[in-house]
């Protein structure tokens, strides 16, 4: 009996630690809700792992997707992502990313620019 419950206490515990083993987000430049002045030249996104982008798109409003090339070659924990000059309005910056795992996570950061002075 006891034999099965440790059995059972382990395989949770695994399970667990799968469950958890996704890049998820945890900072990003410009922050999440942020308004920044002027056009940022680069973004930066941190995961929780190393982790390589697969897409990042630019959204202006309700504007269409444009996607942001290049992307690193090179997987991270921390990756920087030059950005085309960005008008005044909303963004948003949608990221797809493949942690080494091969998990796949998505998410966005959404900003505004605000006119320089």
């Amino acid at each position: 009996m006891l034999k099965n419950c440790i059995w059972a206490a382990l395989l949770c515990a695994g399970a667990a630690t799968t469950a958890g083993a996704h890049a998820h987000l945890t900072s990003s430049i410009p922050a999440e809700g942020s308004t920044v002045t002027g056009s940022p030249t680069q973004a930066v996104l941190g995961f929780s792992e190393v982790a390589r982008l697969a897409t990042l798109t630019l959204t202006r409003g309700a504007d269409t997707p444009v996607k942001v090339a290049p992307l690193p070659a090179q997987p991270a924990q921390r990756l920087s992502i030059a950005l085309p000059t960005l008008s005044p309005g909303a963004w948003t910056l949608g990221w797809r990313a493949i942690a080494q795992d091969g998990h796949v996570t998505t998410g966005s950061v959404h900003f505004t620019v605000a006119a320089s002075h």
